[in-house]
């Protein structure tokens, strides 16, 4: 009788064991294998979760307009304005008075819990102030967030201390913090390329594809059309691109003009897909994203070894 139970186990054993060989061979047959040398030019390979909207929400109630701010100081209520950018930026340029300190440190400074806090930065990174606002909220601090950051303190007429060509550099935006920003339901993409490519599609279904007309009347009342059902809303991101993240200063001309805040992805879609390609390197196991050109010197010393046994039979081989 156990003998029968024994072989019963073992068969089980060994039905699981292949069934589990399949499901991993299946698994390893749908994940796609990279050639190093060259860039991810298919790129439906790339997930879903990296080029669709998730619609994600910001916490409105955050939000601070730089009008209300400019009020609170004007009459001398206590509000304390914390820049989290890095010091050289902060340096380069910042709004006066205001406290440079890590966004991961604020939650330390306790003698802030006596005023209301707004956390400032650039504009259109909201999602690490979200999460931070939280947090602070929660240990007893009332924390808000300069919607618009400083781009739009500066527009509705803030005073600004150092630098004002930083403000060109502010408005452009990587591929790494568009990435972590897309998601929102209030960030706002806009294809100005003559042509929307496949990949611009790919990569980004959910932009707007308004390419920039000759009359640029036209154009700004198309662009303003497709604004209109989210100009109220706090935390409105506008970020336009076009193939290579060249060609901007028109469209930056027009907007400005026009009173409106816009950010512009650094490289376009080519520097988004390689951003992209990299980011999918990067989850690759490690002996799958180095590539070697020359034998290591291991191999090469055992190697040596093995031809001076056969070229000295005093070696003892």
């Amino acid at each position: 009788m156990k003998f029968i139970i024994t072989l019963r186990s073992k068969s089980l054993l060994i039905t699981t064991v292949l069934i589990l060989g399949v499901s991993i061979q299946a698994a390893a047959g749908n994940f796609t294998t990279y050639n190093m040398n060259e860039p991810f030019n298919n790129i439906s390979t790339i997930p879903d979760v990296l080029s669709h909207h998730q619609h994600e929400q910001h916490d409105a109630s955050f939000a601070i307009t730089a009008d209300a701010v400019r009020y609170k100081l004007r009459h001398k209520q206590k509000i304390s304005l914390i820049d989290v950018r890095n010091p050289e930026d902060f340096e380069r340029l910042h709004i006066p008075g205001s406290l440079n300190i890590p966004l991961h440190a604020v939650k330390t400074k306790v003698f802030l819990k006596s005023f209301a806090v707004v956390l400032i930065n650039a504009g259109f990174h909201y999602r690490g102030l979200h999460s931070e606002c939280r947090q602070l909220a929660n240990l007893g601090f009332k924390a808000f967030i300069l919607d618009g950051g400083i781009v739009a303190w500066e527009r509705k007429g803030g005073r600004l201390v150092g630098d004002l060509f930083a403000l060109q550099d502010m408005k452009t935006v990587s591929a790494r913090v568009f990435l972590q920003e897309k998601d929102c339901e209030t960030t706002l993409a806009f294809d100005i390329s003559p042509v929307q490519t496949k990949i611009a599609k790919q990569l980004m279904p959910y932009s707007r594809h308004l390419p920039v007309s000759a009359e640029p009347g036209q154009w700004f009342r198309k662009f303003n059309r497709a604004l209109t059902v989210h100009k109220n809303q706090p935390f409105l991101s506008v970020v336009i691109f076009n193939e290579t993240g060249n060609g901007y200063d028109s469209v930056s001309t027009i907007l400005a003009g026009q009173g409106v805040d816009a950010f512009f992805l650094q490289g376009g879609v080519a520097g988004y897909q390689k951003y992209l390609d990299d980011l999918m390197l990067s989850w690759l196991p490690r002996d799958r994203r180095i590539k070697t050109n020359s034998r290591c010197r291991t191999c090469s010393g055992e190697d040596d070894l093995e031809k001076r046994r056969y070229q000295d039979p005093a070696s003892g081989s």
